[in-house]
């Protein structure tokens, strides 16, 4: 499995931010902070491609995240003022799914399916830096692991039968 590093361009995107973090309006001093962090730790995104080398082999994927400084820029903000820390966390969630979308626009608007990772997968998460456990968790608190290309939702999706928007839980208890 090959691991490319990539560039993605995420774009600041308001609407998107106030979605994800569930305001009805936001303050001018905080959107203009925002905006400005927004424009730093895009620069601290990591964006890779994961791609099969031979034909049959494992799936590809996309892998974006930001690293621990950028996690614990956000941890401060929650220990100085817990708005801005609130903020700050969704802001970086923003930043990672925007960059997700902009390498694969079939994301834009649905979820970002977290498949179960290959043991090729889980090799070039080591050589990252980067830590996969069973329950379907990174040692990082801010990324995107899904399939590249784009295979689909839920139905690839390992925390489909906990995910709060799993439509695969919903056929299921409606054929029970």
């Amino acid at each position: 499995m090959s691991l490319d590093k990539i560039q993605t361009q995420p774009e600041f995107d308001l609407e998107y931010y106030m979605e994800i973090s569930g305001l009805m309006r936001i303050e001018r001093g905080l959107a203009e902070l925002l905006e400005h962090y927004w424009t730093t730790w895009e620069k601290e995104l990591c964006a890779y491609k994961m791609e099969p080398t031979r034909t049959g082999g494992d799936d590809g994927f996309l892998l974006v995240y930001l690293d621990a400084d950028t996690e614990a820029a956000v941890q401060r903000a929650f220990e100085q003022h817990t708005d801005h820390g609130f903020a700050f966390h969704h802001l970086a969630i923003t930043l990672v799914m925007s960059a997700a979308q902009s390498v694969m626009p079939e994301l834009i608007g649905g979820c970002m399916p977290l498949p179960t990772p290959s043991r090729e997968a889980k090799k070039k998460f080591k050589k990252l830096g980067l830590e996969w456990d069973d329950s379907g968790t990174m040692n990082r608190s801010y990324v995107v692991f899904t399939p590249y290309p784009y295979k689909g939702g839920c139905e690839v999706c390992h925390s489909c039968d906990t995910c709060p928007s799993s439509q695969m839980r919903e056929i299921g208890k409606m054929e029970e």
